[in-house]
């Protein structure tokens, strides 16, 4: 069991409150496999009482959600992920993880890992996928600087300590992900496009 994993022991605000947890999540869960039966997320929230009280939010906690129940990337990262099957498939690449469901769902996630303060170019992502219809169709799901990135929101806004009702209501706004991309598997391959720092979870079923 890892207990209070998290990517910094410290109060690093453009780590653990900015999209960089989402591929840093994916890659760690495919780090752990096989090495762990139990992973615990330190923690929930960006309010307990180990540090004092802390009373603005984005100010680089440990949780998933900032103060005033703000969700911030890894709370969605942790949606997504969810996603996944339970069954693991092989592949060759170290910024993937192709699992299927227990329906048959086929369920990817493709990340795009960049340290915090470098930056670097989109990652084009192709898999060859077999023994599926004509008809199959993907959903595509992301973390990014385009969808669910609160702090650079809060930051849009003058980072404001103390936000206000409104403030806060657009914050909770922005860290919606938004519906799916929908795609189609053109003979067998799908392609797509990670920019830096950015999570994609693709569910792939077929239609009748």
């Amino acid at each position: 069991i890892i207990s209070e994993f998290n990517a910094s022991y410290m109060n690093q605000q453009d780590v653990t409150d900015s999209i960089f947890m989402g591929p840093w999540l994916a890659n760690t869960v495919r780090e752990c496999n096989g090495k762990a039966t139990m992973m615990s997320y330190w923690s929930f929230s960006d309010v307990f009482e180990e540090q004092g009280v802390k009373k603005t939010p984005f100010y680089g906690g440990f949780g998933l959600v900032a103060e005033n129940g703000i969700p911030k990337p890894s709370y969605d990262a942790f949606a997504l992920l969810n996603k996944l099957g339970h069954t693991l498939l092989p592949t060759r690449a170290d910024d993937a993880l192709v699992t299927r469901r227990a329906d048959g769902t086929l369920v990817i996630a493709a990340w795009n890992l960049v340290n915090p303060g470098k930056t670097g170019p989109v990652k084009h992502v192709d898999f060859a996928l077999e023994h599926l219809g004509k008809n199959a169709v993907v959903r595509i799901n992301r973390v990014d600087a385009h969808h669910g990135d609160t702090l650079a929101a809060w930051k849009a806004m003058g980072s404001p300590k103390y936000p206000t009702l409104k403030q806060i209501r657009a914050l909770k706004k922005a860290s919606k992900i938004g519906p799916p991309q929908v795609e189609y598997i053109h003979n067998g391959h799908l392609s797509i496009a990670v920019p830096p720092m950015g999570l994609a979870v693709m569910t792939i079923k077929e239609t009748h």
